[in-house]
């Protein structure tokens, strides 16, 4: 099928979302080199459904949080740049009519999931450092768990509903 070959460009308001996720990664790895130093040998590394922890690992393994987040953030950022919208798949057929709103669509979509991606480890990665202290922000696992999970699930459900609703 010849798909409508339009270019899409980033909004302002996406573009500076954009930033605040590299904001929200490289905040991540300045967190943990701040009080890497200073971690206990051993730190928390799993948390069961309650909070309590239940697993340990070394100190090293707190520098998984940000190099997993700037991986899937980096590998975001690269879909929302290089790959063409046309190249992506919808739920929808696909017209000379509603392209271009579809393609915005998707874009929109996927700049508020990889801001998202950015953010879901943070609260986990600050509470693993204050137990380590013996502190506690008493983050809920379950509830960040679930929300994280709700918010992957359900965003790109709003948007695929969103694309049903554009006249074909």
């Amino acid at each position: 099928m010849n798909l409508p070959k339009l270019e899409i460009r980033l909004t302002k308001n996406q573009q500076n979302l954009l930033l605040l996720g590299w904001f929200i990664v490289v905040l991540n790895f300045i967190i943990v080199a701040i009080f890497y130093t200073e971690l206990p040998n051993k730190i928390p590394s799993h948390f069961n459904f309650k909070g309590e922890i239940d697993g340990y690992g070394s100190k090293d393994s707190i520098w998984t949080f940000p190099v997993l987040t700037l991986i899937i953030y980096l590998f975001l950022n690269l879909v929302i740049k290089k790959v063409k919208p046309w190249n992506m798949n919808y739920p929808v057929s696909l017209s000379k009519r509603n392209a271009p709103e579809l393609y915005k669509i998707s874009l929109r979509m996927l700049v508020y999931l990889s801001l998202a991606i950015s953010i879901m480890l943070t609260p986990i990665l600050i509470e693993i450092i204050a137990q380590a202290y013996g502190l506690s922000f008493s983050f809920n696992f379950t509830i960040i768990t679930a929300f994280i999970v709700a918010f992957v699930t359900i965003t790109p459900l709003y948007y695929i509903f969103k694309m049903y609703q554009i006249p074909r």
